[in-house]
């Protein structure tokens, strides 16, 4: 099958969008689709691109705003006719290419791209057509479902297929030794945290939190990686709580680094649904890609309780959900993890059970296939 995958969410590009993008397209190459992906260009992406088993063109101009979607029609229209499945990333831009394309698409649902659009009638009224002539929708959480059908798209046309992590790559003792020297990993228990510093996931309540838990492990490190508009006010609370030195911002990592982190972890927290006011604007979880990743590690989990993080954390079973903004409620279920290292053995390895089993990027790919291969 020829497979056109229009995005503006593509490495370098971070996030979970880019990550949909990432490896569904290695998954359907590696199934033998000869796939082409058409996305953003940005310096240094010739050897990534060479690298990946399908075909990449780029296009330039991401970052004029919403205007991108016309180098991005521009770039993939060349390619539409031979085209057999579209699978557009993010509705709001591949949405237009593949219902003006006239080929059979997928959509695909995750949140906030769509409930964006909510109070704009004219441009909601679009989008509930580019997803009414879809072959399928697929929704990513149940959340996700429930909003898409208030937001006008049939129920029947929805089905929830849950991302998830991709193989585990873990790094040789050596390798992890040295990533432990480097970011001084190895005075305490490790709490990690790793997304987008943004608002919603949490990481103010995070350092929040710190205080009574070094109360019990004065010598636990918090390790945050990602990059975002909150890096500074997450600095900036470190040093007003005094817990600077035990805090690790890690802004720039590669995959491999990212990787050691989670084995070098002893709990994954992310008390994701900081701002509960965005939640009308469609700024909140759709899933929670990461909690998924630190499951295939067999790490218990931490999350705050925010759209469709319930599917991706079983509470009681793969890990904990707290309630957001609650640092004493986090610091609970942290300490309580940190204090029984059978109950952490137990949650980790439901959740790596769980990944193996369902929460990977084979199950999610093999679904969307069968989906578009459904005769409409």
């Amino acid at each position: 099958m020829r497979i056109l995958i229009p995005t503006v969410d593509y490495p370098p590009i971070t996030g979970g969008i880019a990550s949909v993008a990432l490896h569904v397209s290695r998954y359907m190459a590696a199934l033998g689709h000869d796939v082409t992906i058409v996305a953003p260009r940005f310096p240094d992406t010739d050897a990534f691109d060479r690298a990946e088993p399908v075909r990449v063109v780029r296009f330039g101009g991401y970052y004029v705003g919403w205007l991108r979607l016309f180098p991005l029609l521009a770039a993939a229209w060349p390619h539409i006719r031979s085209a057999d499945l579209i699978l557009p990333i993010n509705i709001a831009y591949g949405g237009p290419l593949a219902y003006l394309a006239g080929r059979p698409y997928i959509a695909l649902a995750y949140a906030y791209e769509f409930l964006k659009f909510s109070r704009v009638a004219p441009v909601a009224a679009f989008y509930r057509r580019v997803y009414a002539q879809a072959r399928g929708v697929i929704a990513i959480s149940a959340f996700t479902r429930s909003q898409l059908a208030d937001f006008g798209v049939a129920p029947d046309h929805i089905e929830v297929v849950h991302p998830g992590a991709p193989e585990v790559r873990l790094l040789p003792p050596e390798r992890l030794a040295a990533l432990r020297h480097r970011f001084v990993l190895d005075e305490g228990p490790v709490i990690l945290a790793v997304g987008r510093l943004v608002p919603r996931k949490g990481h103010l309540t995070l350092v929040r939190a710190m205080p009574r838990i070094l109360e019990r492990y004065p010598n636990a490190i918090l390790a945050i990686a990602g990059q975002g508009p909150m890096s500074y006010w997450i600095a900036q609370e470190t040093w007003r709580h005094g817990i600077r030195n035990q805090i690790r911002l890690l802004e720039t990592l590669d995959d491999e680094e990212i990787a050691g982190l989670y084995q070098a972890c002893d709990v994954f927290a992310l008390p994701t649904g900081d701002e509960s006011s965005t939640s009308r604007l469609g700024q909140v979880e759709g899933f929670g890609l990461v909690f998924a990743e630190a499951g295939a590690y067999g790490k218990p989990v931490v999350a705050g309780r925010s759209g469709g993080v319930a599917d991706a954390v079983l509470d009681g079973e793969t890990g904990l959900v707290v309630e957001p903004n609650d640092p004493e409620a986090l610091a609970k279920a942290i300490l309580s993890l940190l204090d029984d290292p059978n109950l952490a053995n137990r949650l980790g390895e439901n959740g790596r059970r769980r990944v193996e089993g369902e929460l990977n990027w084979a199950a999610f790919t093999k679904r969307l296939l069968e989906i578009a291969e459904t005769p409409p």
